[in-house]
């Protein structure tokens, strides 16, 4: 029984008791303080204004009582808050989540988490649940992306911060003769999924900025993925030579990496997979033709799942859009990119559509 049933009742109860023993105090003088005349001895109109003065003192400190046991409930919710950076202690995560004490403790939370981090309802709601609470503290481990300047590449990506539990790993290394570049994450978020990310962000990390080849590079990742079992990752990582128009990859994603330049768009698929399976063999995938001005493009595969939307379908809604919009940077295709996912979102009433979704996008410039 929640406190708003408890309280009343409680009080009520008090209440009921304090008017009955009004009652019989009145009765009680009413008989016994009289004389053998049967005249009155007592003014019974004080000894009643009297009683219900001391009865309204003591209804008055109770509803003290209750509401001193309410402030500092509140106190103790934000007490914890604050204490346990945003993890529900052990006695609230147990209560019905339809209670009111669980109702109180989420409203306040929610109060603080907007002003610290302006959190939208939708996403509030993910960050309340226990494991997604995790997952966002250690998806924070991994440093805010960070674009290298690499001569010959333009690149723009979204989100630059991991803030959502579920984001998508993405990161950009230059290498000797090109450029290295991977996006990788899961279709839900998770304490596992998270620490896979974190694995992999140990992986690039080790590259160093120039240090090796893009041939090294690509063969590096692949034998160190190969020494853990991933739990449907999907992934797609790439290396572009500074010198030539080929493309190598991995991608293991049911989203395929799109091609974008002045004829059209053309679809790049991988080896049909649709996430990293540790037992296959993974060979690189080649593709050519990647020419000064083109753009590649891509998205985390939420974002067939949350449009509705098959890879076919969204080529057919961007085709002629960007066509004639001629984006002349790759920041400039991010930002297309985005109001134009933005509007297929308010066509299906998805509210904040870009909050799970993750883009990269790259361009040649020579």
């Amino acid at each position: 029984m929640s406190y708003r049933v408890k309280l009343p009742i409680l009080l009520g109860v008090i209440s009921f008791l304090f008017f009955f023993i009004h009652f019989l105090f009145a009765e009680f003088t009413f008989t016994h303080w009289q004389n053998p005349k049967g005249e009155n001895t007592l003014n019974f109109n004080l000894v009643g204004i009297y009683s219900s003065f001391l009865l309204a003192l003591c209804i008055s400190f109770i509803v003290y009582y209750f509401l001193g046991f309410l402030y500092q409930y509140i106190l103790h919710i934000i007490f914890h808050i604050q204490d346990s950076e945003n993890q529900i202690p052990k006695d609230i995560r147990n209560l019905n989540r339809n209670s009111d004490e669980y109702k109180i403790y989420k409203s306040v939370m929610f109060t603080l988490l907007q002003g610290e981090e302006g959190l939208g309802e939708e996403q509030f709601e993910n960050k309340f649940d226990w494991k997604t609470i995790q997952a966002t503290s250690l998806n924070k481990q991994i440093p805010d992306i960070k674009i290298p300047n690499s001569p010959g590449f333009d690149v723009a990506v979204f989100p630059s911060v991991m803030r959502y539990a579920g984001a998508d790993y993405i990161r950009i290394v230059r290498a000797k003769d090109g450029l290295f570049g991977i996006i990788a994450g899961h279709m839900e978020p998770g304490i596992l999924e998270s620490s896979e990310k974190i694995f992999i962000h140990g992986i690039v990390s080790s590259f160093g900025d120039g240090l090796f080849s893009t041939e090294e590079l690509l063969e590096k990742l692949k034998f160190a993925l190969h020494q853990f079992a991933f739990l449907k990752l999907k992934l797609s990582a790439f290396v572009i030579q500074n010198k030539d128009d080929k493309m190598s990859f991995l991608h293991y994603m049911d989203m395929p990496i799109f091609q974008f330049s002045d004829h059209g768009i053309q679809v790049i698929e991988g080896s049909g997979d649709d996430h990293w399976y540790p037992n296959h063999k993974h060979p690189i995938s080649m593709a050519d033709g990647i020419e000064v001005g083109d753009y590649l493009v891509w998205a985390s595969d939420r974002t067939l799942t949350q449009f509705g939307l098959t890879s076919f379908e969204i080529m057919e809604e961007f085709v002629d859009y960007l066509l004639d919009l001629r984006p002349s940077s790759s920041r400039q295709m991010l930002l297309a990119i985005a109001k134009k996912m933005s509007a297929l979102g308010r066509e299906r009433n998805l509210t904040n559509p870009m909050e799970k979704l993750s883009i990269l996008v790259v361009r040649r410039n020579k």
